[in-house]
């Protein structure tokens, strides 16, 4: 049966209608979109952190410092001299601190990282903490590896703060098989992987045995590279230089329009692998804030600069101090007798 034609005239009065109702639902589309925000910026406001943070005298026992270490990258005459109150040091706003554990398999913090994020110049920095950096922790010196398993990730927490003299506000907590799973998750990482990786632990069920170059890393693969300490001359200096790439590398990739249908298995992800003290609230109004971001200009990082000795991991004062101050996190610069780096 020959089928019936469509007047010309009828074609365009539906077109046109058509037409009418899409554009009709773009525009409900976009009206909503900008309801959604508008409810989203009400309701998820900046977090509230202290604006004044009080500096301690140093510890007790005092931070002995080697006696060729410069006492101050900032003459003395300038610097505020400590008092039994302590020093009032003023935090710059829109900056905000976090720290980072990646926990272990057999006990101990395997990764340790403070994340500085200046919310106003859309800029963050993550300082990687050796996990044998040497601090006095109830009574006695210690790695700081050893601290969380001491007094929890509150006493780590309390420790940087004190070393550095800087406020750590919050900490996310993360099981380093969640690397593996979101890399599963998203298909894959490509990642320029710095040496030729080739380690086993049979203890720990760890083999690693990765090719150097730029690659498609799968999830055991992007595990490996996390976790491999002894691919490296300098241990955790170059391992923690690695890990601060491919933690950019992963949010990079992990955050494109093709992961959009994958959201619901990432946030299950997380609630897996991840534990933190940041509310829900304080994460969604971070996210929105670093939109626009370019982690490959935006995203800085660093090692609390030092040196290996036996058996500890040696903080260099005047170095550290420079990079402490190089944060921004205050209106002011940190006097150098706030740290409290220990030299056993």
């Amino acid at each position: 049966m020959a089928k019936k034609k469509t007047a010309p005239g009828k074609r365009s009065k539906r077109s046109a209608v058509q037409s009418f109702f899409r554009g009709l639902y773009i525009v409900v589309f976009a009206f909503s979109l900008v309801i959604v925000i508008g409810f989203a910026a009400l309701h998820f406001i900046a977090p509230t952190v202290d604006s004044q943070i009080v500096i301690e005298p140093p510890s007790d026992p005092p931070v002995t410092r080697p006696p060729e270490a410069a006492p101050s990258a900032v003459p003395a005459s300038e610097e505020p001299e400590p008092t039994s109150q302590g020093t009032v040091l003023n935090r710059r706003d829109g900056v905000f601190t976090c720290l980072l554990v990646g926990s272990a398999d057999i006990g101990g913090t395997d990764t340790i990282m403070l994340g500085v994020f200046d919310t106003g110049a859309k800029t963050a920095s993550l300082v990687s903490i050796p996990r044998d950096t040497v601090v006095h922790v109830d009574g006695k010196d210690r790695k700081i590896n050893t601290v969380q398993g001491v007094g929890g990730v509150s006493l780590l927490m309390e420790t940087v703060s004190h070393m550095l003299a800087l406020p750590v506000d919050r900490y996310v907590e993360v099981d380093t098989y969640a690397f593996k799973a979101i890399v599963e998750k998203i298909g894959g990482v490509y990642f320029d992987v710095p040496v030729d990786m080739n380690y086993d632990d049979p203890l720990q069920n760890l083999h690693i045995h990765i090719s150097k170059g730029y690659q498609l890393l799968n999830g055991n693969d992007a595990l490996g590279v996390m976790r491999c300490r002894n691919c490296y001359p300098n241990a955790d200096i170059g391992r923690g230089q690695t890990q601060r790439k491919f933690l950019a590398a992963l949010v990079k990739q992990t955050i494109t329009l093709s992961n959009v249908t994958k959201v619901t298995d990432l946030i299950n992800v997380l609630n897996t692998y991840v534990e933190s003290d940041m509310p829900l609230s304080d994460m969604v109004w971070f996210a929105t804030q670093a939109i626009g971001m370019d982690l490959d200009t935006d995203l800085s990082s660093a090692v609390l600069p030092g040196d290996w000795v036996s058996p500890y991991y040696e903080l260099d004062d005047e170095a550290v101090l420079e990079l402490v101050n190089g944060l921004d996190v205050y209106e002011e610069e940190v006097p150098a007798w706030a740290l409290d780096i220990r030299h056993p």
